[in-house]
Order: C-alpha cells, then structure tokens, then sequence
C-alpha cells in the first residue's frame, strides 16, 4: 500500500489501537540527532512496530494535502499529469511519521509520484509571482525531445547519489535533481528510463557479486575498520557501502548484504579467512517492481 491517505490512516488506527498519543504535527529536522528510514529501508508496519518495540508512547502524524492553489504565486496552467489532481484538493500527496527514542528522532516519509513533482514545480516558480508553466512538450520536436532525454539520463546515470539509491528513493531523487534549464516535463520518460537503466546495470553487477561472495567475504573480514566496529546495525552499514564500491557504486537488492554480512560473521566465528562456504553462488532474484 503506497496510497499516503491510507497510510496515514493507518497509523491513526495503530496509535488507537495501542494505546498511542497521536500528535498531529512533526518535529522539526536539522536541529538534532536524525534518523531517516524510507519505505524501501522500512515498510510502514515494521516502522510502527519498531517504535512499540522500543516503547515509545507519542507518534507523530502530518498529511500533506495538495491544493495547488494555497499560494499567492500559485502556478495557474498545471502539467497534464498534475491537472487531473485539481478536482480533489485536499487530496493526501504525502505522509510523515515520526517517533522520538533514545535522543534520537525517527522519522518515516511516503510520497506520491505526482506529489513530489508538485513540490518540485513550487519550489522552481518560488518567487515569480503569478508564473505560468505549461507543458512545454507538445513545443518541442521528437528529434530535442529526445536530446533532451538522453541528456538528463546520461546526468542521472553519473549521478552517485542516484545510483547509490534504492529503488523509489531513486526515483524521488531524480525527480527533486532534474536541472532547472530542463523543458517542463520532457523528463518524464527519462526519470522512468534512467531508474531502469539503474535497475538493469546493478542487477549484472550482483550477479557478478553474487558469485564471488566467500572471497568478499573475506576482504571485508580484513578490512580495520569492519573488524573494530562492534554494533550489528553499523556492520551492515558498512557491508552496504563495501558492496557499493565494488558494484560500480551501485546498490543490490538487501539479501545480497544480509548473505555476505552473515558468511563474514561465519568467517569471523570461524577465526579464518581460508573457510569454504558452500553453495557460493547464489541467484539473482528478481525484485518487487514498483
């Protein structure tokens, strides 16, 4: 379920049900200890029951509405893919949760796609009041349309935040990232093509990983700073960042960690970086789409 209205539903039934106060607001970010966690990190559930794990009796709660119209530099010709969202202001774009747990804030986001493009289109008519953008990809030929798309995929493509990113992070990435001299909305079709292209190229390079993880297993048992680090949550950290560095600064479907983090626990048990695991290889699975 990825519809934030009924996601923010949901945890108003949660903290009814157990018993939770639900402060209609979110904490500030910047001015402390953060800890951000996204649906592809943490679904919805697994974040609430994390927070009842850990005993916390306050959650916080806030629903972006869309009104397209709130502003005095309200933007007055829409994209067509936004316009059809204008008959239902008030319609839920995002929900933030939050829970605050040891000194630190936790915090859990969901945006819808259009949402975010929403965002990004006040953000870029800030301060020109009375701004109309339309649609400009009826203006432009098929020949600079595509340039264009090439373009802003080769730019997301070389992008290290991008292809470090998870699935819908990525997308929220490239969506927030698109150069302001872009045509309005020409990079649709580059977002979607780019986050393939991203799909495709870290899946060839976690099969190639997938093959070799008793010896990287090994390398990283080796590495200092893996072995000084004592907390289980900040091994799989650094698991996660060796595996990017060697996929070409790809990230892999979480499995792929959670399997090298384990034979490199084995390895350490065992006291030897020369132990043979067997069933070295494993297969590449095909993730969830969407």
């Amino acid at each position: 379920m990825n519809d934030p209205a009924k996601l923010a539903k949901s945890v108003a039934d949660y903290a009814a049900q157990n018993s939770l106060v639900l402060v209609p607001a979110i904490p500030e970010t910047g001015i402390g200890p953060e800890v951000y966690l996204d649906p592809d990190t943490l679904e919805l559930p697994a974040f609430l029951s994390l927070a009842r794990k850990i005993g916390v009796c306050v959650l916080y709660l806030r629903s972006e509405p869309f009104d397209p119209y709130a502003d005095e530099d309200d933007i007055h010709e829409l994209p067509t893919h936004l316009a059809q969202h204008v008959g239902q202001v008030g319609q839920v774009g995002q929900v933030s949760v939050a829970f605050m747990a040891n000194g630190l804030v936790h915090f859990w986001q969901q945006s819808a796609a259009w949402y975010l493009d929403w965002q990004r289109l006040l953000k870029e008519s800030s301060g020109h009041r009375g701004l109309t953008i339309r649609d400009e990809d009826d203006q432009l030929s098929a020949e600079e349309r595509e340039r264009s798309e090439a373009e802003l995929i080769d730019r997301l493509l070389a992008d290290p935040e991008f292809r470090a990113a998870r699935a819908s992070a990525r997308q929220r990435i490239a969506r927030l990232s698109v150069p302001p001299d872009a045509h309005e909305w020409s990079f649709w079709n580059a977002i979607r093509t780019a986050c393939e292209r991203a799909d495709d190229l870290a899946k060839v390079q976690y099969i190639q990983l997938g093959q070799q993880l008793d010896g990287l297993a090994a390398e990283l048992l080796a590495d200092p700073e893996y072995r000084v680090t004592s907390s289980p949550a900040a091994r799989k950290q650094l698991v996660d960042r060796f595996l990017i560095s060697r996929a070409d600064g790809f990230s892999g479907p979480s499995y792929v960690r959670d399997e090298l983090y384990a034979r490199v626990q084995q390895l350490r048990k065992s006291g030897t970086a020369g132990v043979s695991i067997a069933d070295s290889e494993i297969p590449f699975r095909k993730e969830r789409e969407g």
